[in-house]
């Protein structure tokens, strides 16, 4: 009742800041009706059995006065005949006492443990940080034992009961955490001047916690991955984005400001600068790899249910970004995480390209998939589901017809790739060929080649767009038979559903228009690339088709 009165002598001010003894921390517990116990901010701790009708002091005895007690969580688990633990934290922080406080009853407050690992029952070298003080507990509901601390500073794991702590801070800003959430498999946290921050997949955290020695035997480990809902990307997902300086959503129902980056893995990701940022769509893969095999190649690959390698990537990231096509993956020493698309692979990449990417692979369908890592001559395995979103109704076989035309497009984007990347190849040599003294005074053989480099330019031109440095360009040069058929698989795989009639009719009407440029590129190369090589033999330089 002395926390309660005036707060000074001279003004009398009443506004609350100065008066405490006030109920901070309250559990109801789940187990147990009528269990309910109270935590003050002047140092108290009660419990009652009776809803109310009776109450008993349980503070801790080393628990001081005008302690604040921030939070009191019960166990989501409890063994067969035993009510769960409860948890609690102190603060001393007004008080000048910086010392993280961490209690854990089994017996309703009738004795108390500290397992913050700072205090008389911990040596303080596996402990949260001295000078880190707490602010909230929590234990995961899926994993017994499993404890995360929110402190002034950030967040604190412990995988054995808190026998041993360690942090969890990642790329959370360092702020007070006062509150901290376990929902569907994500650690939810709320901070003080930071807002919410989300750690995705936990399950992460099971494994480890579950397999620790055998991870750190293995050679190399892949985790589970989490079942991920197969959702088909945005019709203007990444709509004009480029690394380097800011970009700006085209405003159609979001105009927020972001950062495109790139890693040397190939991963793209957002950075939003005055909006919250979505979770990036994919299967997210995390593998542990042991300090001996940084130095050999690491691969992943990606297996549907009949057996058939999806998508593969691997560790051997070429030094010229020019030569780098799809996504790579990181080997560093201990954990890695690689995104993957839920996509097959991508096609071959389009040569001297300043604007083209390469055909991306195709959506998979859900269903259940494996992951393998190897490495070395060993192995890790893991299966995992792609799942339809809830409210999908689509069946096995639309998402299969789907799947196959989108397919049949990327190969025959993969097709048209091939013969402009041939194109691009031939007519390089031509340039290269007609500098030579020897053919430059020779007048047929360099009409020939001119003759040959205009129709190759004419053919290129018909399949491709060429004149696309920048996105801006497409604004003034209409798209050819590449761009057409590119902006297909968009309208495709927009929708988890089969896909429509008008799609197949475009696919047949472009196909019926690549098809005979193709064709004319096979013949060109045949007659008038052959003639010109029988033309060169004197001259020793023969055109590589």
């Amino acid at each position: 009742p002395d926390t309660m009165g005036d707060s000074g002598p001279l003004t009398k001010d009443g506004a609350g800041a100065e008066m405490y003894a006030t109920i901070f921390a309250f559990m109801a517990s789940a187990a147990d009706d009528g269990v309910l116990m109270a935590g003050s901010d002047d140092g108290l701790v009660h419990v009652t059995t009776d809803g109310g009708a009776t109450w008993r002091d349980v503070t801790p005895p080393d628990v001081e006065k005008f302690s604040q007690v921030t939070s009191i969580t019960e166990s989501p688990h409890s063994e067969s005949g035993r009510r769960p633990a409860v948890y609690m934290t102190v603060a001393r922080h007004k008080m000048g006492d910086y010392t993280p406080y961490v209690y854990r009853t089994t017996d309703l407050g009738e004795t108390w443990e500290r397992i913050d690992g700072a205090g008389s029952d911990g040596d303080g070298v596996n402990g949260i940080p001295d000078g880190e003080f707490c602010r909230v507990i929590q234990e995961d509901p899926d994993r017994a034992g499993l404890l995360y601390v929110g402190t002034e500073l950030g967040v604190h794991v412990s995988f054995d009961g808190g026998a041993s702590w360690q942090p969890l801070q990642l790329n959370l800003s360092v702020s007070p955490v006062y509150d901290l959430v376990v929902r569907h498999g994500d650690l939810i946290v709320a901070t003080h001047g930071r807002s919410f921050w989300i750690l995705d997949d936990v399950t992460q955290l099971h494994q480890a916690a579950d397999e620790a020695e055998t991870i750190l035997a293995a050679k190399a480990h892949v985790f589970k991955p989490c079942d991920t809902v197969r959702t088909p990307p945005d019709l203007f997902a990444g709509f004009w984005g480029t690394v380097g300086g800011k970009n700006y959503h085209v405003t159609i129902g979001q105009n927020a400001t972001y950062y495109l980056d790139e890693a040397e893995t190939g991963h793209k990701t957002t950075r939003v600068i005055d909006a919250g940022t979505d979770l990036h769509e994919g299967v997210r893969i995390t593998y542990w790899l042991s300090d001996g095999v940084v130095d050999e190649t690491v691969r992943l690959t990606i297996v549907d249910s009949d057996g058939n390698d999806v998508y593969t990537a691997d560790s051997d990231i070429p030094d010229d970004k020019e030569d780098r096509n799809g996504l790579y993956l990181t080997a560093d020493a201990g954990m890695n995480s690689f995104l993957w698309p839920m996509r097959h692979d991508p096609g071959p990449k389009l040569v001297d390209a300043t604007f083209h990417g390469a055909p991306s692979g195709p959506l998979v369908p859900p269903g259940t998939y494996q992951v393998r890592l190897e490495v070395g001559g060993t192995s890790s395995i893991q299966s995992f589901d792609l799942v339809r979103h809830p409210e999908v109704t689509t069946g096995d076989a639309d998402f299969a017809e789907q799947r196959d035309l989108l397919r049949a497009i990327q190969a025959k984007l993969t097709e048209m790739v091939e013969a402009i990347n041939r194109v691009r190849r031939i007519r390089k040599q031509l340039g290269e060929v007609a500098e030579r003294s020897a053919i430059a005074s020779d007048d047929d053989v360099k009409a020939s080649i001119s003759a040959l480099t205009d129709k190759l330019d004419q053919l290129e031109r018909e399949l491709i767009q060429v004149e696309l440095t920048s996105p801006g360009d497409t604004l003034n040069n209409p798209p050819k038979l590449y761009e057409k058929l590119s902006d297909l698989v968009a309208v495709v795989a927009s929708a988890d559903t089969r896909p429509t009639t008008q799609s197949y009719a475009v696919f047949d009407k472009l196909r019926s228009l690549i098809d005979p440029q193709l064709a004319a590129l096979e013949s060109t190369i045949d007659g008038d690339v052959a003639a010109l090589n029988a033309a060169l033999t004197e001259h020793t330089a023969i055109i590589d088709a």
